[in-house]
């Protein structure tokens, strides 16, 4: 509801000109600052939605531990297979990767998992684009290509990924590339290319 002064400034505005001119502006903008609206406990509270007006929210910062994805970015365990297993790593992949291309791509559509472009587009249904009907009789080879390049301005975090923590790109790569129905995976660096063989 709007106060006297305000209804005032948008009759005269409305009569005068069809457009508002900065009198009419300012008038309006004071009017409306300075309408306030009693509270059940008669405390004043401001008519127009300003910072103030809304308490601030406090979002907890950081993950919980056993959300984190990748668990030994400080190097405090090894790198080798018998540690990442003990973390979680390759724990039943085997089972995931049999279930095949559909279940696999289907989890990943229910899943919500996006890329990190800046689209972010969902992974589950770019990767279900690499099977179209009729692909199996395709003698092509089928690609995944992992970009570790950092090619984007101060990024680090694919070289430590790769350094302390491999069993996660490469059980990635694995189930990605079954979901796909790749032959190759190749891992992209600028100084050095690895090509991952995928027998799935």
């Amino acid at each position: 509801m709007l106060s006297a002064p305000a209804k005032t400034a948008l009759r005269s505005s409305a009569t005068a000109s069809t457009t508002l001119n900065k009198s009419a502006v300012r008038a309006l903008s004071t009017a409306a600052s300075q309408q306030v609206t009693p509270t059940k406990d008669g405390q004043q509270k401001r008519g127009m939605a300003t910072v103030q007006d809304a308490p601030p929210v406090h979002r907890e910062r950081g993950l919980k531990d056993q959300d984190r994805i990748f668990t030994n970015l400080y190097g405090h365990h090894g790198a080798d297979l018998k540690s990442a297993m003990k973390h979680g790593d390759w724990h039943k992949t085997k089972e995931i990767v049999t279930k095949g291309h559909d279940w696999i791509i289907s989890e990943i559509k229910a899943s919500g998992l996006r890329g990190r472009g800046g689209a972010g587009f969902p992974s589950g249904m770019k990767w279900s684009f690499m099977n179209p009907k009729g692909w199996e009789q395709g003698n092509t080879p089928r690609y995944l290509v992992v970009n570790a390049d950092e090619g984007e301005p101060g990024t680090c975090k694919d070289r430590e990924i790769m350094r302390k923590d491999p069993h996660k790109l490469l059980e990635g790569c694995l189930v990605a590339g079954r979901a796909m129905n790749v032959s190759w995976g190749i891992l992209q660096d600028a100084k050095k290319e690895a090509r991952l063989t995928a027998t799935v």
